[in-house]
This record gives C-alpha cells, structure tokens and sequence, in this order.
C-alpha cells in the first residue's frame, strides 16, 4: 500500500510545488516506507510513497506513459486479466506492476476504466493531452483520497495529516462537521471534520480542468445489479454455494503478490472464514496475527488459537493491557485524524506495529461482512421493531429485546427491562424512514450535542439530518427492503468513515500494513445485497447463510458463538480507582484545557467527570464510554492540529523525480 499527494496549481512556481511536495511525502511515508518519488510539471505536480508489493523492482511511481501520468494508493486486483486482454490487442507493457494497467486502459477508454477495476484504490492522474487532472477512488471507500482549495487550485493526499505542511493552511475543525461525525460516526459526502477540507466519494471520479472546472461522476452505487441478482439463486442451499465460491474467488484474487501474504484473525466467523480460504488456496502455512485483551472480559484468545490451529498458521498475538490504550491513544488519534467513538482502533495501531516486526506487509481481514449480510445487532433491532409495529408487542418481541445484547447485563435485568422496553417504543414511529438503523445511533448520540461549546449555536436537528442523508441515497432507495436498505447506510456512515478508516486503512499503514478484504469483493457484496433478507438474518441468526456454508469446514464453536463486537477497554483505561485521570488524559481533559481549546462546554465536561470521582464502575454503559473516548480523542486531535508533526524526507528513499517542462 501507499500514499499520495499531488498539487495542481499554476498559481506556484514549478520548484515550489515540487518541494512542497516532497516535504508532504514525507508526513506519508509510514504508508509508503520502501520508496518515494515525485513527478513536478508547470502545471501538475504528483508525488507518491510506496509499499512495495507487486513488482517490487520496477513498480516505482508516479509513473509516466505517454501524455498520462499517475501516482497511486491501493491494489488492482484483477490487473492479470486486464493486462492480458490489453496485450491480446497490441497494447505493450514495461513492467509487471497494476500501475502500468491502470496508465495503459486509462489511455484506451479514458475515466470508464475505473468501472473495471476490482480493487481498492485511490488514483490520480494527470492527463497532459487532455489538461485535466482526475481524481478516482474505489467503490466502497477503501482507500482515502482528500482534497483541499489551494491558492486558486487544489491539494489531494491520501492523509490530511500532509497538507499541514502547505503554507498559508492550517487545519481547523468545522463545528457542523464534528456534530454530524458524533451523531453518525461519519460526516456525510464530501464533507469532513475540518473546514475546506473534502473528501473524494467513494465509488466517483473527479475530473478537474485548468480553467478551473470541476466535474464528479459516478461510476458505482451499492445496489446497482440489484434487479439482474434478484433471481440469481433459487434455494439457501444455491446461496450457500454461490457466496463459498465468491468469497474464495475474492480470497485468490488478494493473495496476488509478490511478497508474504497473512492474515488477521479476531476469534469470529468472518476471519476464521478468510483463514480457511486462504488456507485452502495456498495449501501452505501463514502467518496470522490477533489482539488478545489482558481484561479476561474482553479477550477472544481462546477463539483465535482455535482458528489458528485448524488452518495451521503460524499464529502471533499482541497482548493489550489498559496501561498499553493509555499510552498509545494520542498516536493512534494523530493516524485516525478524527476524533474516536471507542479506544478499539488502539490495539490495532499495536498489532500492525507487530506485523511489520515480523516482516509481512500485507494481511487479510473480515472487514465488510458484518455490512453486507446483517451481522450488526442494529439489523436485529430494525427487525425486533418492524415485528412489533406490525403485530403489536408479544412475548416473542419481549424475548428478543432481551436477547438483544447478551454482554450487557442491563438488557437480562428486570429492574432495567421496562426502560429498555420504553427505548425502543420510541422508535416505532420513524425505524423505517429515510435513516433506517441510524435513528438508533443518532438518538444514541445526539447528547454529545450538549457538551460542544454552546458558542458554536449548533442543535440537533433530525429533518435537517434526514434531508442530509436523502441527498446521498440512489433513487430505487425506497423500494429496497429494510434490511437492504440499512446495509445501504451502514456501509456509506460506519463501514466507510470509520471502521475502514479509524480501525482499518489508518491503523494497518501507520506502520506499512496494507489490509485487504475479501468479503469488499464487488462480486461479493452485490450477490449478497440481492439475496433475500431471511437468508442472512434467519429469524435473528445473524449470517446465516455464512454459517451454514462453512458448517464442517471451520471448528463448529467458532459457528455457533454468538455475535460479539470487538471492544477494548475504554474508559477505565484512563481514570484510576480514585478518580483521578491518567497521564496524557490528565494534560488533555482538565478544565484549563478544555477552556483552551474551545470546543466543548467544561461545566458539562467537568460535571460528566465528577461521576467517576471514585472510579469507574463495573457496569458502565456505552454512552459513558462513548462520551469520555469521543471527548478525549477530540481534545488529541486540537492537540495534533497545534503540534504537527514534521517529518523530513529521506532522500535515499527517492525512486523517482522527474521535470516535466510542458
């Protein structure tokens, strides 16, 4: 994997951009450690950090074809097909590397290439025939790819961490943008937490012009082969059979590699699914690797070894205390450059730091499979509600509120059970409007809108947030079912903007680990999209047919376990039994600080850190959790945002420094 940046401006002198450039890689280049170059031209500058993986001697970017010019973030995987139907009509390469493939079909059919790539990327090119420069990502947001007006022209970076060093510019957050990242774990389109800064959609190619013209086209929505796939299996037995195949076909593709290929292993179906795919493809050992929890509540070691055995890898585990969440917090925020709902992205800045000890660079996850076939509780509770309105609350709805979340003891009290009851009452009216699950998560969060700094003006306001995220749904939306319809969401909020960069890109490259992620297969995700709902939720067995088609081929009591969500401890991590905060979180949450940076309300702060004056207790809930985490990450963030850090380049890693004088 790697990381981009480009300036394309005529504004700056051809030398300025190019050392503005290389300094900007630098602040990359733990996505990129083995190599980095840059491409400088009058009008279009392009830099690139690399990790290499395919083609490692020749691979080097940005690369030059013709009058095309690219720098690239990510992984073609079928570039072998690509390249071969290519080579069928004449078309002749110099390197074996996808970067080549994606110059070389760019050329033959200009922005309609990014429809045929199955991969995860973030690509720039500038096209010096056609004065344009485009701006492409994947179809699920894989890859981050950023963008920023700059003195009349822009900025893009696989990280906005690089445009910290553009003169001029300094990252400040947009209060509507925190408030709209805390009731959604994401910010919606192109917007981001920081004012002028966006972010390229994902599944869109920019097209940017030197006359200053700016177009975005679409060229991927989830749910666009919905009607040919509606009929595509005729039986569960047919489903199961079809999504195996997929799934392995996914699994072969990301093994393609010209370096070690491992795996993560989290103790739960979908990546004991992945072992054993990739265990069956290679026939080899591998190397796998898990976050173990010191917090015996927490830790999923003895799944993990499980899995581990069945498929014989060489297994290696990082052990995670809350002393080890408490002093990496503050590197794990600079890496998520946003603030954080839960300490989880922590240990797996940890694991990553592990796997690049032990030498593999890339590693395959179960990302996207919880999204694509209802593994979320939210699928159970849209379900728990769609029963209720329809036939009124039954002894059959009561049970399955309180089999909703076997950890958390509240939801099996009966002193607890009749707010519970009264929660979800609320929901009645409005589960199955334009929002879907989000109505769950928004009413979850929408307190954080008391502890922002009320000088902001900001309220919570529900139509303006469903006229938001209407504006962002495809037009055949209405007529998907509920499940698909929250799969829809859940990919475009949670998956996208936060479990795949919070925990996923920024965690993995933060010490050169690239992620890959069969069950994001395009083939995959769209066969699953069109199965009908009872095959993934079958009664409230979450992935059913995920289950039952690895019934007998990976240990039964990884199968039958029931849903857990990955957790680290969070709170408890930072305040000790006396109530007294801990090292950094002490230098960042004390009142002083909090008036410092302006950003929330210290009464209310203060008055929220009073309730752990002796300690935190066993039973805290989420919203506590969520409170402190999303607090504290903020007030890292202000801090990151006030001391940048300044990487030097490292000239002996320079592969690559073209003068283009045209």
């Amino acid at each position: 994997m790697c990381g981009v940046f480009a300036i394309f401006a005529t504004s700056l002198g051809i030398e300025e951009k190019r050392e503005l450039t290389k300094q900007a890689l630098a602040q990359l280049q733990h996505r990129g450690p083995d190599a980095w170059g840059v491409y400088n031209s009058p009008k279009a500058t392009l830099g690139h950090v690399r990790l290499s993986i395919v083609d490692v001697a020749a691979g080097h970017q940005p690369m030059v074809s013709g009058d095309q010019i690219v720098s690239f973030n990510g992984e073609i995987f079928n570039h072998v097909e690509l390249r071969a139907e290519l080579e069928s009509q004449g078309v002749v390469f110099e390197t074996r590397s996808d970067t080549e493939v994606i110059l070389k079909l760019y050329q033959r059919d200009g922005i309609d290439c990014f429809r045929q790539f199955n991969g995860q990327f973030a690509i720039i090119i500038w096209d010096k025939r056609e004065q344009r420069l485009i701006a492409a990502r994947d179809r699920y947001g894989i890859r981050p790819l950023y963008l920023l007006p700059y003195r009349g022209g822009w900025a893009f970076s696989s990280e906005m961490k690089a445009f910290d060093c553009l003169p001029g510019f300094r990252r400040s957050f947009s209060p509507a943008g925190l408030l709209e990242h805390g009731l959604l774990w994401n910010t919606l389109g192109e917007t981001t937490v920081y004012n002028d800064v966006r972010s390229v959609e994902s599944g869109t190619v920019k097209i940017f012009a030197t006359s200053g013209e700016e177009q975005t086209r679409r060229y991927y929505q989830l749910g666009e082969e919905l009607s040919a796939r509606r009929d595509q299996f005729s039986s569960f037995e047919q489903a199961q059979e079809g999504l195996t195949q997929a799934l392995s076909d996914a699994v072969t593709l990301r093994l393609r590699s010209d370096v070690p290929v491992g795996a993560y292993l989290s103790g739960g179906i979908d990546s004991t699914v992945i072992s054993r795919l990739v265990k069956d493809a290679t026939n080899h050992d591998f190397r796998t690797f898990s976050v173990a929890f010191e917090d015996e509540s927490l830790d999923e070691s003895l799944y993990q070894k499980m899995a581990s055995e069945d498929v014989n890898s060489q297994h290696n585990e990082v052990r995670v205390s809350r002393q080890n969440i408490a002093d990496s917090i503050a590197d794990t925020v600079r890496h998520t450059e946003r603030p954080i709902f839960r300490t989880a992205p922590t240990p797996l800045y940890l694991l990553s730091d592990k796997v690049q000890q032990e030498r593999i660079k890339v590693v395959l996850t179960g990302e996207g499979a919880d999204e694509i076939l209802c593994g979320y509780d939210a699928f159970k509770e849209l379900k728990i509600l769609e029963a209720w309105k329809k036939n009124g609350y039954s002894p059959k709805v009561e049970g399955a509120l309180r089999d909703l979340y076997p950890h958390l003891a509240h939801y099996s009290d009966p002193k607890h059970f009749g707010l519970i009851r009264l929660y979800y009452e609320g929901f009645l009216d409005d589960y199955d409007n334009e929002m879907a699950g989000l109505n769950i998560r928004f009413n979850n969060n929408k307190i954080l809108e008391r502890y922002l700094n009320p000088d902001f003006g900001l309220q919570v306001d529900k139509d303006r947030m469903r006229e938001r995220i209407a504006e962002q749904l495809p037009a055949d939306f209405k007529h998907w079912t509920l499940m698909q319809r929250n799969s829809f969401l859940e990919m475009k909020t949670l998956l996208q903007g936060y479990l795949l960069s919070s925990q996923g890109d920024r965690m993995a490259l933060s010490h050169g680990v690239e992620g890959r992620f069969p069950f994001l297969d395009h083939q995959v995700v769209e066969q699953a999209f069109a199965m009908p709902d009872e095959y993934k939720l079958r009664g409230f067995e979450q992935k059913a047919v995920l289950r039952e088609a690895f019934t007998g081929k990976i240990p039964q009591q990884i199968i039958d376990r029931p849903k857990r969500p990955y957790m680290a401890p969070d709170l408890i991590s930072f305040i000790d039994d006396s109530g007294n905060l801990q090292g950094m979180a002490a230098e960042m949450m004390n009142d002083q600080a909090i008036r410092d940076a302006g950003l929330f309300n210290h009464e209310m702060v203060a008055k929220f850190l009073k309730k752990f004056k002796r300690g935190v207790p066993k039973d805290i809930g989420y919203r506590d959790n969520m409170i402190f985490t999303f607090i504290y990450s903020t007030q890292l963030c202000h801090y990151w945002l006030n001391k940048p850090v300044q990487d030097a380049p490292d000239y002996g890693l320079c592969t690559v420094d073209i003068v283009d004088t045209l």
